[in-house]
This record gives structure tokens, C-alpha cells and sequence, in this order.
């Protein structure tokens, strides 16, 4: 741990006058090491316990200090970074652990819990026993975390998420809210951060009507690390993950050059032989051992991946070269994306007016046929879950 001890005296923060000791941490956060200056007389010299009374009187003390100094610190990192609530979580308890690297654990939760207060979130401390845990109120659809629900609201334990797990805990709940008007926490990827890249070169080749094709994509690893145990969320929003910069510099271009002068038709064509034939096809739980849908970036960094991967790749590609109209269709274990056409003939799906015709991604590998429902499921019920126009 790194870090930078200076004084400052006499700063106006809210109409009061402070005389602080401003110290300055060096988080390895990915890809990136980001410095964060925080005010000592926040990490407390104060003996807490899992109490009520105790918990209650620790948030207060806290709010007599220059937490401020931290939180700032935070946000700006988080605009400069472009990170999400969830990324945004992720450096702060990583800030708080090296700051308090020599105050018990639950401190560091009490900590969490009114930072993430403070920043303007609707949050709740559960406890039990020895243990605090943190909870956000979240709007999103998020999968196999534990979560509590209240009053009609939906909160998710940001402390313990890596259990994966959505089992319903017994859990005191500490009476008293900080701030019951606060905003939802998000766990969506409107956007990938921007955090440094760390580049590799990958290689594929696919055939389209008997003609080859071959492709150099340099991808980001940092996409890879940040993704590697994200919450599960929506399967849709997965699709609206946008590709990073890194490979959409390198794959679009040439994808470009290959759809020159094709008809609507043969660029579809095209973009499913690729997304069929140049990745190998593996469940996630044969592969991963667990649950782990894709975003589009991710499909170029693994082996092998599944329909909802191929669906969310393909998906970006029809958005950044054609622009069609989309769908997308959940079959009770299989995803494929339908798409409206000029010109078209063969298996469609009649959504709001328009006929989406069937491209699955996933396969028949070595192939580029169109228009027509993946095997075995001609007589299956689907819901369309998500669309684009």
C-alpha cells in the first residue's frame, strides 16, 4: 500500500471549518492504479460490535468527519473511469480495505454502508451474529445473489454477492435508513469502463458460400477481469453491452470490407457463418462449472460459448454494420435473435407489425442458412424477451 501524508488546514466544507490530515491511497483496480486521497479522522478509533446502539452511534460519528474528502475522491474516479454503481462498489471496498487494513471487518462494512449512503443510494444494514452486511435497493434484474425484499422494493447483499446464491437468509435488519429517498443502485452496462487496455491478438477463420474468410481481432483483456465474476443480470442486457473500443476498432473494419457490395441477405449470411463457425460450442456448466453468460467482448477471450453468447455478439454486429430491427427469442433452453429484412423468405416471427426472421447465431455450425427455425424447436413456445429497432 502506497501512500502520501500531507496537512491542510483551515478547509470550508458545508460552512464548517476543518483542520485535517488528507492521506492518499494507490488502488490496483484492474487494469488501472488509481489514487484516492481520504481524511484520516474517518477511520475511526472507536470499538464497535454487532449492536444496534453501537452501529447506530458509529454511521453517526462518521458523519462528523471529513468523509467527504474520500467520496469525492470516488466520484470523480467514477466519471473519469465511466464506471457503473457496481464498478463504482467494487473500488471503493477495495479503497476501504487498504485504508482499513487494521480495523475489524465489520468496520469495513459499516464504512461501506454509509459511503454508499452518502453517495445518494437507498440502503439497508442487515446483521447477524458476529456479521453486517451491506444492501442496495436495486431496479434490475439480477440472478443467484442474495437479496431481500421490503415494502415492495427489491434490495441485493453487495457484501456477500460472490455467493451466488438467491437463498432467503435470516437476517436482523438494523432500524434505521439513511436515506429512504435514495436512488436505486444499478448493475447494467450501458457502457464498458474506461479503464487501460491490455491487448492480445486473436485469430479466426470461417467459410461463407464456399468462400474463406479470416480475421485478426486484437481483444482487451481488462473487459475479460472485469467480467470474469460480475453479478448474472438480465439476459437482454447482455445484448445492450456495446463492444469495447479495443475490438470494435479491429473486428469492424474488416467485417466491413467483407460485406462490401453483399445484398441485406448475404450480410446476414455472412455475420451467423461467423458466429456459428468460429468459436466451439460448450454449455457453461461443462465448461465453467457455473452459470456465466456472455457479453459480446467475452466471446473472443474463451474457447467455447453457448447460444445466449452467440446471440449477444451477433446482436452488436447486426447493430454496428446493418441496423436492422431485432428481436430477441427465449426458448425455454435456447436463445436466437430474429431480424426484419427488406427481402426475405423462410421462418419468421410476427412481433408488433413486422416479420422477424429467424438467424440463430448458434448454428448449424458451417453453415449460412437463414431464415429458418433452429432444429427441434418447430413446435416449441418462445417469448420474445427484448427487441431493437
Amino acid at each position: 500500500m502506497h501512500r502520501l501524508t500531507f496537512f491542510l488546514f483551515f478547509i470550508t466544507i458545508f460552512g464548517k471549518l476543518w483542520a485535517v490530515n488528507i492521506e492518499t491511497v494507490r488502488v490496483q483496480f484492474y487494469s488501472e492504479a488509481i489514487t484516492l486521497s481520504y481524511s484520516t479522522d474517518m477511520v475511526l478509533n472507536k470499538r464497535v460490535t454487532v449492536k444496534e446502539e453501537e452501529m447506530l452511534a458509529y454511521y453517526k460519528a462518521l458523519e462528523g468527519t471529513n468523509y467527504q474528502v474520500l467520496l469525492n475522491a470516488l466520484n470523480e474516479n467514477k466519471i473519469n473511469h465511466q464506471l457503473n454503481d457496481w464498478l463504482y462498489f467494487e473500488l471503493m471496498r477495495k479503497a476501504l480495505h487498504q485504508i482499513m487494513t487494521d480495523n475489524p471487518p465489520l468496520t469495513v462494512e459499516l464504512m461501506s454502508w454509509f459511503l454508499l449512503s452518502k453517495a445518494g443510494f437507498d440502503t439497508r444494514l442487515t446483521y447477524i451474529k458476529n456479521k453486517a452486511f451491506v444492501y442496495a435497493c436495486t431496479e434490475d434484474d439480477v440472478f443467484e445473489v442474495p437479496m431481500i425484499e421490503e415494502n415492495g422494493k427489491t434490495f441485493v447483499n453487495l457484501s456477500n454477492i460472490e455467493q451466488k446464491t438467491n437463498a432467503k437468509q435470516a437476517l436482523y435488519m438494523l432500524n434505521f435508513i439513511p436515506n429512504s429517498a435514495g436512488r436505486s443502485f444499478s448493475f447494467y452496462l450501458k457502457q464498458l469502463p474506461w479503464l487501460k487496455v491490455q491487448p492480445d491478438n486473436k485469430y479466426f477463420v470461417f467459410q461463407c458460400r464456399n468462400q474463406k474468410y479470416e480475421l485478426k481481432v486484437t481483444i482487451d483483456r481488462t473487459i475479460k477481469d472485469i467480467m470474469r465474476a460480475y453479478p448474472i443480470i438480465s439476459e437482454k442486457e447482455y445484448m445492450e453491452v456495446p463492444l469495447s473500443a479495443t475490438i470494435r476498432n479491429s473486428l469492424i473494419p474488416q467485417l466491413k470490407t467483407f460485406l462490401r457490395e453483399k445484398t441485406e441477405r448475404e450480410a446476414l449470411e455472412l455475420l451467423v457463418a461467423f458466429t456459428r463457425s468460429s468459436f466451439q460450442y460448450k454449455e457453461d456448466k461443462e465448461y465453467f462449472g457455473r452459470s456465466k453468460p456472455m457479453i459480446a467482448d467475452e466471446v473472443f477471450h474463451y474457447p467455447y460459448s453457448d447460444c445466449e453468447d452467440r446471440s449477444a455478439l451477433f446482436f452488436r454486429l447486426v447493430k454496428e454494420l446493418l441496423d436492422l430491427p431485432m428481436i430477441i427469442v427465449a426458448y425455454p433452453d435456447h436463445l436466437t435473435i430474429g431480424v426484419a429484412m427488406q427481402q426475405a423468405s423462410g421462418s419468421a416471427v410476427r412481433y408488433k407489425d413486422k416479420l422477424y426472421f429467424i438467424c440463430d447465431p448458434t448454428g448449424p455450425v458451417n453453415s449460412a442458412e437463414i431464415g429458418e427455425i433452429p432444429n427441434g424447436y418447430e413446435n416449441v413456445p418462445f417469448e420474445i424477451i427484448g427487441s431493437y429497432k
